[in-house]
């Protein structure tokens, strides 16, 4: 399976294009939405855009439109990509990365235009919140004020307050989605329940 960070690293690859460029037998309109179509399938963004200089541009924005990343690895490959070709920065619209032992806030600085984050798990990691590993993790705050959209999955809290110390480092989310999540809530402050509830 191809990660975005090897995308972007063999379109350095491409070759150069042909002084007779001839136009494509389809309209770019029908050409662009083939391409959209195809915003699943990575591998096939991923050879359109090896195949025809005319289809890169296309290609790049769509693979880089919605990024789903599987282990940190990929993570900070990702994280690489788009700091060399800060022209990237600005297509992440929707980010989905595993919890793990380094802080993302870092990546999600340098993309203004992304509005969805998801938290997910990572096979041997049980998501506990917050991570041991981590002291400093929610002093980025500044960094996501952008991001509208934040999804959990798969990981609990040990408390109250750490699910809302971890919410407060994303202030402009309006729209929460849980999954397979949970929390424990030994609170006994009313003003903890209360916020609990929410």
């Amino acid at each position: 399976m191809s990660s975005p960070d090897d995308f972007a690293n063999s379109l350095h690859a491409l070759p150069s294009v042909s002084s007779t460029v001839r136009s494509p037998a389809l309209p770019w309109e029908v050409i662009e939405r083939v391409i959209d179509l195809c915003s699943g399938d990575k591998n096939t963004l991923r050879t359109f855009a090896l195949t025809c200089s005319q289809l890169h541009p296309r290609s790049l924005f769509i693979f880089f439109t919605n990024v789903e990343l599987r282990c940190a690895t990929q993570l900070k490959g990702f994280y690489d990509s788009v700091q060399a070709q800060s022209h990237l920065q600005p297509v992440v619209q929707s980010l989905s990365f595993p919890w793990n032992a380094c802080s993302p806030f870092s990546l999600l600085s340098i993309l203004p235009s992304l509005r969805h984050v998801t938290f997910d798990t990572i096979p041997g990691f049980n998501g506990l919140w917050p991570p041991p590993a981590l002291p400093n993790y929610l002093y980025h705050r500044p960094f996501v004020t952008g991001i509208r959209s934040l999804t959990i999955r798969r990981t609990w809290f040990r408390a109250g307050t750490a699910f809302l110390h971890f919410l407060s480092a994303f202030p402009n989310v309006e729209r929460l989605t849980c999954e397979d999540s949970s929390l424990t809530t030994s609170e006994t402050t009313p003003m903890v329940q209360d916020r609990v509830r929410l």
